[in-house]
């Protein structure tokens, strides 16, 4: 389903837009917990082994394939999305109560609330998104998405360590809930996001998940999906407490992780897109997968041979974040060409659920192999895994469409 040709270009525009502001939105939750919360109490003397298994948190994205059948039966996009960020924004604020380092119990289940809703708007947001875009045109709406999923990832991994280390946990957590009413307000104010979809009406359509592991194309690309994120989410999930093992400061770190690494994600994420544009999407997934191999690869190299200084582990994280975020613009375009039409939410969120569930277990054994093995066998294992995955797509990873001049087909969206 196609959106309709009322002033296509600029309409074009406004979903990119309106799609960059949703997952920036989204990526505050899971950047905060991910990136900027291991750092806190990894500076509070918790060992890296505990921290790892704060993954679980990411459990709601695992299982969201359970719920994600209900957003393609009842109701809008639109109306998912406002409801789920309504709710982040109330566990924020309840959040500011319970600091990590004395009630990181309580905090928790706050987070896991807040994990659930993101995981929801989630489901509704990339139904949005691939309906609004064609095969040809995946690789702009892919680039959108992740360079909104960076300015996230430089409030919530990023500004909220600094604001988090000169006003302290409350002020920081309340300036998230701030950030997300505010990209709220786009969507509030727009009437239509997209056109009525017809709901499945037989017995077999509405069995959205067996259509969805029927789909062919969407289970050969999980194989490659498995081995290649198993390597990828390693490699980046002890990158937090890497640097402060390398004695930078929350605020440097902070620095670093977002406003270094949220211009280097946003600036690969746009070059990313063109290159899909230009090579196709397969062809762009190999060439993201190899400069992440790469970057692991000089990064265990160098923690085995010498000694790394600040600086050197610094530098190699911003291109590492540069790396990951190219990868997923290309990553991300070919799994939107994987979903089948009518099961949109469904297929997507399986895609993801198997993400999540992918980054739960490297996160947990990424805390394990950093403090019994090292960091050096750790990003070397990373890569390792990112080659073999490289090795086998020639077999295992559909061909997607490949390039276009054009931007996604828009439906008219309509304001207050």
């Amino acid at each position: 389903m196609t959106f309709l040709q009322t002033s296509a270009r600029s309409s074009a525009w406004l979903v990119l837009g309106l799609l960059a502001g949703l997952y920036a939105a989204q990526s505050v939750t899971g950047s905060m917990v991910q990136s900027a919360l291991p750092v806190v109490l990894r500076d509070a003397g918790m060992p890296l082994d505990q921290i790892g298994f704060l993954a679980v948190l990411f459990l709601p994205w695992a299982l969201k394939f359970l719920w994600a059948p209900l957003v393609d039966r009842f109701f809008s996009e639109r109306a998912w999305i406002l409801f789920s960020q309504a709710g982040i924004i109330v566990c924020f604020l309840i959040a500011t109560a319970f600091p990590p380092q004395t009630h990181l119990m309580p905090l928790a289940a706050v987070l896991l609330v807040m994990a659930t809703l993101a995981a929801t708007q989630d489901i509704a947001t990339d139904s949005l998104a691939v309906r609004a875009t064609t095969e040809e045109t995946r690789g702009a709406a892919s680039g959108a998405s992740t360079a909104g999923a960076y300015i996230g990832f430089l409030l919530g991994g990023g500004l909220w360590l600094i604001v988090y280390s000169h006003a302290g946990w409350a002020v920081s957590m309340a300036a998230m809930a701030v950030f997300v009413a505010l990209l709220s307000i786009p969507v509030l104010l727009a009437r239509r996001l997209a056109a009525p979809r017809q709901r499945p009406v037989d017995k077999a359509r509405r069995m959205l998940l067996r259509g969805t592991f029927a789909n062919r194309r969407l289970m050969t690309g999980l194989i490659f999906l498995a081995v290649y994120q198993v390597g990828l989410r390693m490699g980046s999930a002890m990158t937090g407490p890497y640097l402060v093992d390398k004695g930078l400061s929350l605020e440097m770190i902070g620095t670093l992780r977002g406003a270094g690494g949220a211009i280097a994600g946003f600036v690969a994420s746009t070059l990313a897109a063109l290159v899909v544009q230009v090579i196709g999407i397969r062809r762009a997934i190999l060439v993201a997968a190899s400069l992440n191999a790469l970057l692991l690869f000089a990064l265990a190299s160098l923690e085995f041979w010498s000694a790394v200084s600040q600086s050197v582990a610094a530098g190699l994280m911003v291109a590492q974040v540069a790396a990951v975020a190219m990868s997923f613009v290309a990553l991300y375009a070919a799994m939107m060409n994987w979903c089948d039409a009518e099961r949109t939410a469904t297929d997507f969120a399986v895609l993801q659920s198997l993400d999540a569930i992918i980054a739960i277990a490297a996160s947990s054994i990424a805390g394990l192999l950093g403090k019994s093995l090292g960091y050096g066998t750790l990003f070397g294992a990373s890569a390792l895994f990112i080659l073999t995955a490289i090795l086998i797509a020639p077999w295992v990873l559909p061909v997607s469409a490949r390039k276009s001049s054009h931007f996604p087909s828009a439906e008219k969206v309509s304001h207050s």
